[in-house]
């Protein structure tokens, strides 16, 4: 079957509670307002803002907040038809407040058999045909913490993979949402994810973490053994690694004043996968991704993200 949508997103979708003025605690603020979160969320509302069709592959509960989370993922855009209540469950909940400086504190209220949904998720209970409608197949650190759901996404990978479609892994780690696990397990799963996707995204922090080494170079050397195609490796200030076809480029950050920091590692990975879907080669996709991200910082959180033809303007030289 035709892919129907450019990428298919798997992942958790939340309701993020947050001060309606930043700077003040929660136990400070008058009013809270309400957003769509998690982290397959944001990253497909930022591949939305960049011009993808994306779906997302998720469950919410069965309740009000469900319903009313669905609606705000249809106006940012994001494709709801693969998202579904899960009954008996509650949607999940995330408090946050931010300070002067975009800094967030959280306080997440998701409870396995109460309030996690995605908790449901079994391989078994996979369609296929919603795995495979996109041209490309994106999953993240969030869906392989813990079974059941890490075995229904790395099912899901394999699925896409089977059926011709390009996979993306975003390591995107989370310490404290390991817990129970040591390290050696967490690097088990982790190279197991990484091993299902085409291209793999990741910090340097992440990139020691699962290759076991330190240095760009020796990182870098080690990359091809996590069986990825295209591995990406972040490094802020310094820009970010490319290895593709057995060569490695460096791809600088672009400078720009830094306004509100939060959220350029979901948009650097909306902004790869983006690009190259468009035809870019692994390392304009890397720059086009650059951008993308700092554009992102570059403007207040009430500001959407940047678009495709924002970002491509900006590695135009001025005529």
């Amino acid at each position: 079957m035709s892919p129907v949508c450019d990428v298919v997103v798997i992942g958790s979708a939340m309701v993020e509670i947050v001060p309606a003025e930043m700077g003040r605690p929660l136990s400070r603020v008058e009013a809270m307002v309400p957003l769509p979160s998690g982290s397959a969320a944001n990253f497909a509302g930022a591949l939305a803002e960049l011009g993808a069709s994306v779906r997302l592959l998720t469950r919410v509960g069965d309740d009000e907040l469900g319903q009313w989370l669905v609606a705000a993922l249809e106006a940012r855009g994001i494709g709801t038809e693969f998202v579904a209540p899960v009954s008996g469950q509650l949607t999940p909940v995330s408090f946050a407040w931010m300070d002067q400086d975009g800094a967030k504190t959280f306080f997440f209220y998701r409870f396995p058999g109460w309030c996690d949904p995605m908790g449901e998720l079994t391989a078994e209970a996979l369609d296929h045909a919603q795995v495979t409608a996109g041209r490309l197949f994106d999953f993240t650190e969030a869906t392989v913490r813990n079974e059941p759901l890490r075995s229904a996404a790395l099912a899901a990978a394999r699925v896409a993979r089977e059926a011709g479609r390009q996979v993306c892994y975003a390591v995107n780690y989370r310490p404290r949402a390991w817990r129970g696990q040591s390290t050696e397990q967490v690097v088990a799963v982790q190279r197991r994810a990484c091993a299902a996707a085409d291209i793999v995204l990741m910090n340097s922090d992440e990139a020691e973490l699962v290759t076991g080494k330190r240095s760009t170079r020796d990182v870098m050397a080690a990359a091809p053994d996590l069986g990825a195609g295209i591995v990406v490796v972040t490094s802020g200030e310094d820009g970010a690694v490319v290895l593709a076809c057995g060569r490695t480029h460096h791809v600088p950050a672009r400078r720009v004043p830094v306004v509100y920091d939060i959220g350029a590692g979901d948009t650097f990975h909306a902004g790869f996968v983006a690009a190259h879907l468009a035809g870019m080669s692994p390392e304009g996709a890397a720059r086009f991704a650059s951008d993308a991200a700092a554009l992102r910082i570059s403007r207040d959180a009430s500001q959407p993200g940047p678009d495709f033809a924002e970002v491509a303007a900006l590695a135009e030289p001025p005529g």
